[in-house]
């Protein structure tokens, strides 16, 4: 029996890969006579180089950049000598900063317009963007700032742009030397730049944000919106995963030519293979840390699922927690779900032993055929 096992991280515990296998290792122990396929997922957020390490023999490269806070660091990128695929979070996740640091309105993107610099310096011809994990609010302007675009204030100041300042720009010049090579930035969601829906107001509380924060920086979002349309010519304010990662897609789409928006989950399930891999499985396990009604917009779970349903090849979800409603649970599509939370002994308990649980849960699941 063929089992294929795709799973996404457990955001705060193990990665996509850690998770599989921990599953794929509980099945191993109590069935007889199946071969397990380990498949680590991603949609575009963070976890999306691992993701890609795994599966391809790409070359890391470490680049002294910045962190959200402009501290000096280190952080690295993946290339095929071609592309490079570069994660927003290496450099300007949220993962960077300790809980106490959080600041929406200072926080910048530059650290990953620093890695996106040298990737082009060392002639790379395409890039790869994934923009999930963020800790900023600044439209990617902090990126644009590292490839030689300058914010110019209504005093003819240059501004290096960051949450509090976005509202002050008045004129943005383009740098001297065009970027020209194709930009595809993989998003994980579908939020528009500003609105009630947008950025600031969806995203912007889990990154430290205040309402008054988030009045703010959604009335910044539509001035730069303004600002790029007047100059560039594009409209960014109804992009579809425009605010995605603080504005990070709507505007370098508005900024830089030949820039492009993807699903994240549609780009790494395409290179992976990942549907003629299911029809060629027998059973097909998913899962990611916690499942709830976001998962059935495009994540991981859902998307797997759909595929699944599509083949009829069964399938099951092993999650850190689900908080689906029962319609929701009817809508995904699979035949059972497993919860950590359910086997251990408290939340703690399911994000410092998540490995292990997962073996105890991969020893009970049933197989159906």
């Amino acid at each position: 029996m063929k089992i294929l096992i795709a799973c996404d991280k457990f955001k705060g515990s193990l990665d996509a890969l850690n998770v599989c296998q921990a599953i794929a290792d509980g099945l191993l122990l109590s069935h007889k006579n199946i071969e397990c396929k380990i498949l680590p997922m991603a949609d575009g957020g963070d976890g999306t180089l691992q993701v890609l390490q795994n599966c391809f023999d790409y070359t890391k490269i470490t680049v002294e950049t910045l962190d959200p806070l402009l501290r000096e660091i280190k952080a690295s990128y993946l290339s095929d000598g071609n592309t490079a695929f570069i994660e927003l979070a290496e450099a300007s996740g949220m993962a960077k900063l300790k809980k106490a640091e959080l600041n929406i309105l200072k926080t910048t993107t530059i650290g990953t317009g620093i890695l996106i610099k040298h990737a082009l310096d060392n002639n790379h011809k395409k890039i790869v963007l994934s923009v999930g994990g963020s800790c900023t609010n600044d439209a990617g302007l902090g990126i644009a700032y590292a490839l030689g675009y300058n914010f110019v204030d209504k005093n003819q100041n240059n501004i290096i742009p960051s949450g509090s300042n976005i509202n002050q720009i008045i004129n943005i010049i383009s740098p001297q030397e065009s970027i020209d090579i194709p930009i595809t930035i993989l998003c994980d969601v579908e939020n528009p730049l500003y609105g009630k829906t947008g950025a600031a107001h969806i995203y912007g509380p889990q990154k430290g944000a205040t309402q008054e924060d988030i009045v703010l920086l959604d009335k910044s979002m539509t001035h730069i919106s303004e600002v790029i349309q007047n100059q560039f010519g594009k409209n960014i304010s109804t992009l579809i995963g425009g605010g995605a990662a603080g504005g990070i897609p709507a505007g370098l789409f508005g900024l830089i030519k030949n820039t492009t928006l993807k699903n994240g989950f549609d780009y790494i399930s395409q290179i992976t293979k990942l549907e003629e891999k299911i029809k060629d499985a027998d059973f097909v396990i998913t899962g990611e840390g916690q499942m709830d009604s976001q998962s059935l917009q495009g994540k991981v779970v859902y998307q797997v699922a759909s595929i699944c349903h599509k083949y009829q090849v069964p399938i099951v979800a092993v999650v850190g927690v689900s908080k689906l409603t029962p319609l929701e649970k009817e809508n995904l599509n699979v035949e059972s779900i497993y919860e950590v939370i359910h086997i251990a002994k408290n939340l703690e308990d399911a994000m410092l032993n998540c490995s292990s649980l997962l073996i105890e849960i991969g020893k009970i699941i049933v197989l159906t055929t």
